[in-house]
């Protein structure tokens, strides 16, 4: 898997942080959750720590160049792909949750509801999440991901989790893999609700330059605000030789 962040300068310092993530993911509960993905069929499902707080993921938006940085697939992932009988009824999903005082959200999402759900109704979608991330550190030990069959109160296919949050988001923040380019990616926002009352929620679709997609490619997952050009043939050779984006993105800066 890679998940896609952002720019040259700002993807080496990004990338370098995500070799030390915590093993458990921040849930929030303190305010300023982690970054996780999901993904989940009727059998189980798998979910990784992205190492990256709701802050950090909004400060890196600050920076110049869109968005688009890149991690590989750890051995937890491809185990659970290979055992995998169907990969088209997969879904996922990326998630961060803050429940201290005002709540933040973090969600992807395909389109908004209609009416936009009230503060109370996104805390109860919030603390479902959180409860989820909760659930998934009793299990993740001292790895950053975790693979659990469909009996475990981590499996992300469960009612009060899973796509919708057991409804209480309105929408659903699910790709497949059809989901497989920045064209027909998801969207990604932060919905924002008073630890009171019960307004409106906001609701804030990212933006860099252009929308913040989510989509998956082939066994990479990206979180991007630029579409990715297609690489030379020199660029596959450092590729299959190891070096990945990081080296990648040396030779663009030597380029430059």
């Amino acid at each position: 898997m890679k998940f896609s962040l952002k720019t040259l300068a700002a993807a080496v310092v990004m990338a370098a942080a995500a070799t030390g993530a915590n093993a458990a993911i921040d849930d929030g509960a303190q305010g300023n959750g982690d970054l996780f993905f999901n993904i989940w069929d009727a059998s189980g499902s798998y979910t990784r720590d992205l190492g990256y707080s709701i802050d950090s993921f909004q400060a890196a938006l600050s920076v110049g160049g869109n968005i688009d940085l890149s991690w590989a697939a750890d051995a937890t992932f491809s185990s659970f792909l290979a055992g995998v009988s169907d990969v088209n009824a997969l879904k996922w999903n990326i998630v961060a949750v803050d429940t201290k005082a005002a709540y933040r959200l973090l969600e992807t999402y395909t389109t908004l509801p209609s009416p936009l759900k009230k503060n109370d109704v996104t805390r109860t979608a919030a603390n479902n999440s959180q409860d989820f991330a909760k659930a998934v550190n009793a299990e993740i030990g001292q790895a950053e991901s975790v693979a659990v069959g469909s009996s475990s109160a981590a499996w992300a296919g469960k009612d009060s989790f899973k796509d919708n949050a057991a409804g209480y988001l309105g929408f659903s923040n699910a790709g497949t893999v059809a989901n497989n380019s920045y064209d027909n990616g998801l969207g990604f926002m932060r919905i924002g609700a008073a630890a009171t009352g019960i307004a409106v929620s906001v609701y804030t679709p990212y933006v860099d330059g252009q929308n913040v997609k989510a989509y998956l490619d082939g066994s990479d997952l990206h979180l991007s605000a630029a579409v990715a050009a297609v690489p030379e043939p020199e660029s596959y050779a450092m590729l299959l030789a190891g070096l990945g984006m990081i080296g990648f993105m040396a030779r663009r800066n030597k380029r430059a």
